[in-house]
């Protein structure tokens, strides 16, 4: 293994600092282009039965953002979960403002078609809510 001393540094002939110089200029230019490629939304998974889970994972094959709205959260959780049946329930929004935009009674016995078209209504609904009050909020709160 070869260390940085004085020794090393004179056996190289002093021309290593040009090559360090490159590899941290490249790395160092190249961390605006990361920063401005943030993910605009977070989907946050908060459920604890086999059926939640599989509502999750069905709501996030079916769910496209809309183009122009980032920075919120979509929160996915169960409420009262027993062994019969639980609350699904998605909260929209960001750390200040969220709302509570779907509920549905998932079953264990709930096909997988039931799932979609629980996936697919909700996609609407935060669709909706995200074009219409968080949008409304959004533009408050900029103006403050």
């Amino acid at each position: 293994m070869l260390k940085f001393t004085k020794e090393n540094f004179k056996k190289l002939g002093g021309s290593c600092w040009l090559p360090l110089f490159l590899v941290f200029f490249l790395f160092f230019s190249s961390l605006p282009v990361f920063a401005q490629s943030d993910v605009g939304y977070l989907i946050v998974d908060h459920t604890k039965t086999p059926w939640g889970h599989r509502f999750y994972r069905t709501f996030t094959e079916i769910w496209k953002p809309p183009k122009g709205i980032d920075g919120y959260f979509i929160f996915i959780k169960e409420e009262k979960p027993t062994f019969k049946q639980s609350w699904i329930v998605i909260l929209v929004g960001d750390n200040i403002y969220k709302r509570k935009v779907f509920v549905a009674l998932l079953k264990p016995t709930t096909s997988n078609f039931d799932m979609q078209r629980y996936a697919v209504a909700a996609s609407k609904r935060i669709l909706r809510f995200l074009l219409t009050d968080y949008l409304r909020f959004k533009m408050y709160e900029n103006t403050m």
